[in-house]
């Protein structure tokens, strides 16, 4: 006899995702299929026709209208796509091999390779966004090197728009010819039919950005590191909840528990000693759930704590990195939360400038120390020491 299950059976979550490729001449669309394992459909593969005044040589000038065509390009082919991948024209990305200290923590390591970086581009390229890996190649002692990329953060953050604006999660932002490449090396392409490969060849740059979602490897411009800190941050927060509540439903449960037995035993042997008993040791399984909840409540509190004095850090290094003119910075110094910048400024009156742009942190003691100049020439050398505020 066969028996049928009458469970619903469990059916295989397929991904659907889009490479935009924004090409300096041409924009062109790849739109991917299939399961998780691999892609096995190419759903969609054109050049698009944009309206006047959208791109122009690889920018992206109206982001929302874009985004808005876009959408309704998908929904008019019936494509149901969740993610992006974006390709960035490969001429604005420049290249970098910077040398930092070993042992560094991956947040020190993100804002020493941003200072970095910044300092070496010139002023009118503006605020970038960085990616970076390891270099492979021997370092002196006490040394790692990184190999970085850099990308306009404007360029970044007007595909992030029109993604969104598509109704799609952007997922990278990449150079084209990195796209391009994975096109030439993926074993995907197996998998799929060999006319649907011949077409989407066409658009070989959006096909690459489409075959990330299989193999996701290379630069992204996106704060992909930053995301994946936060989902675990939220993960180890929500875990700390779920303990707390279990901790204390466990103690509630656990002094009920021989609170009754106390009471049965009290009822058939008359034994108040062992009531008592009873009672002490739920007393001692709600201290030990009690104590296990401050120490997750001081934990949280010293990650907020930490998370405030990393902000209000980068907030005064960006004050310090814009400093007035007439005022030289000769070394800025970190301790903790003590921080001390020693320099040389034209006059009293500049370097007081520089101690008004410093109030922006809202610095709770900052103090000013003038010092003779050693050189003799006509110089105001300062001295400032300020400790940041941390909320604890």
């Amino acid at each position: 006899m066969r028996w049928t299950s009458w469970l619903p059976r469990s059916r295989t979550r397929r991904l659907s995702v889009v490479g935009l490729d924004i090409g300096p001449d041409i924009c062109s669309l790849v739109v991917l299929s299939g399961l998780p394992s691999q892609p096995d459909s190419v759903c969609c593969a054109e050049r698009l026709a944009l309206p006047e005044g959208l791109v122009a040589h690889g920018e992206v000038l109206q982001s929302a209208a874009l985004g808005q065509w876009l959408r309704t390009y998908l929904a008019t082919g019936d494509y149901q796509p969740e993610v992006a991948y974006i390709g960035l024209d490969s001429a604005c990305v420049s290249n970098h091999l910077v040398t930092l200290a070993a042992g560094l923590s991956p947040d020190d390591v993100a804002f020493q390779l941003q200072a970095e970086v910044q300092s070496v581009l010139p002023e009118y390229v503006g605020e970038v966004c960085i990616d970076y890996v390891i270099d492979t190649e021997p370092a002196p002692a006490g040394e790692q090197g990184y190999l970085v990329q850099a990308a306009p953060r404007p360029r970044v953050e007007a595909l992030q728009r029109v993604a969104q604006l598509a109704g799609l999660k952007a997922l990278a932002v990449e150079p084209r010819h990195d796209a391009a490449h994975r096109t030439q090396l993926n074993d995907a392409l197996a998998a799929l039919p060999q006319a649907s490969v011949a077409l989407a060849l066409q658009c070989d740059e959006a096909f690459g950005l489409a075959l990330r979602a299989w193999h996701d490897e290379g630069a992204n411009f996106l704060p992909h590191r930053e995301d994946a800190q936060h989902v675990l941050r939220r993960a180890w927060l929500l875990g700390v909840a779920v303990c707390v509540m279990g901790g204390a439903f466990l103690a509630a449960g656990f002094a009920m528990v021989m609170a009754s037995a106390a009471d049965t035993q009290y009822q058939k042997l008359g034994d108040a000693g062992a009531a008592a008993r009873a009672f002490d040791a739920a007393q001692k399984a709600h201290a030990q759930a009690k104590a296990a909840d401050e120490r997750r409540t001081a934990q949280a509190r010293w990650l907020t704590a930490r998370q405030d004095l990393q902000a209000q850090s980068l907030q005064w290094s960006h004050v310090l990195s814009h400093a007035a003119q007439g005022v030289w910075v000769g070394s800025v110094k970190q301790q903790g939360t003590r921080w001390t910048v020693q320099g040389e400024a034209l006059s009293a009156t500049h370097a007081q400038q520089l101690v008004k742009q410093l109030k922006a942190p809202e610095l709770p003691q900052l103090q000013v120390t003038p010092a003779v100049s050693t050189t003799g020439l006509p110089v105001w050398q300062f001295r400032i020491e300020a400790d940041l505020k941390v909320w604890v």
